[in-house]
């Protein structure tokens, strides 16, 4: 128990790494971006490719991809309904900001640091789901909601889907998993030492990008959205923790990622839709902190 603090509490002092230099003017928030591309381009999917290549995936643990299909778009269908009543652009911001995961840059790394390698296999099995539901799904309908014709733009969401870097990593890794084929030691060596280096720079990225300011007529609409996801995600635990056919270790997985933050694109999703980015930062931000606390109890709690 002492090891699994020590080691969130490290990732913890990473975040506050960055906030620190953040502060001090050596990077500022505009750099969250750059540093994203990194992580979700280049150190992420080498770390994958590294925990996967000696890792089998049972045909039962692919089923963790439609869990998190499945959760995505159930939370996303309870923010459209309980906004149905308002605003098509409020609409859209709950289906944005209700239903949705980050744990390419946050949870896989943060289990990976907190747990081990093992735990990045289940979290991408679920991520799977999360990407098609987040960059697919998500982005579709909520710009459907806004765009004058209210139609489902198919072509811009299917770009969106295929070019994320992290699906398509998930895509191919699936596929050498069914195959059953695996990486050569030589390119191994390489993979590992670039993905070592993902859970200090994703966990440097949150911290640069962590942002608590909003004006105070916002506070009850961030209230509101955070109180949706959180019970939500409460409600499902305890049906994953107790009813789901899978080991322990894959449950307390699951169990941990959904109270994972609210994705990082969604705030620039916002953007595009012309919705309200620092509501939307700020609840992303909030969602990050509430992370940092809950999942590690989580896993003492759990594991």
């Amino acid at each position: 128990m002492l090891d699994a603090l020590l080691r969130a509490l490290t990732l913890v002092a990473i975040i506050g790494i960055g906030q620190l230099i953040k502060r001090r003017g050596w990077v500022s928030t505009s750099d969250f971006s750059k540093f994203s591309k990194i992580v979700l381009g280049v150190t992420l999917p080498c770390a994958l490719f590294t925990s996967f290549n000696t890792f089998h995936v049972e045909f039962a643990l692919l089923g963790l991809a439609l869990l998190g299909l499945t959760l995505n778009i159930a939370l996303q269908v309870i923010g459209y309904l309980q906004n149905r009543r308002r605003s098509r652009q409020d609409q859209a911001f709950a289906v944005f900001n209700s239903g949705s995961y980050n744990i390419g840059a946050f949870a896989t790394p943060y289990l990976s640091g907190l747990i081990g390698p093992h735990a990045m296999v289940y979290s991408s099995l679920f991520d799977i789901g999360t990407a098609v539901a987040s960059a697919g799904v998500a982005y579709g309908w909520g710009m459907s909601l806004v765009h004058p014709s209210g139609r489902l733009r198919t072509g811009a969401l299917l770009r969106k889907v295929g070019t994320n870097p992290v699906f398509m990593t998930y895509l191919i890794l699936l596929l050498m998993q069914l195959l059953n084929l695996r990486l050569p030691d030589q390119l191994i060596v390489f993979t590992s030492t670039v993905g070592a280096a993902n859970p200090f720079l994703a966990m440097l990225m949150i911290g640069i990008g962590l942002d608590l300011h909003l004006s105070r007529a916002k506070y009850l609409d961030a209230a509101g959205l955070l109180a949706r996801r959180y019970l939500f995600g409460l409600v499902v635990a305890i049906g994953v923790w107790f009813l789901l056919p899978l080991p322990a270790e894959a449950r307390v997985v699951v169990v941990m990622l959904l109270f994972a933050p609210i994705a990082a694109m969604m705030p620039g999703f916002c953007a595009e839709a012309d919705l309200d980015v620092e509501l939307a930062s700020f609840a992303n931000s909030v969602s990050v902190l509430v992370a940092i606390i809950a999942m590690p109890v989580l896993y003492l709690l759990l594991g």
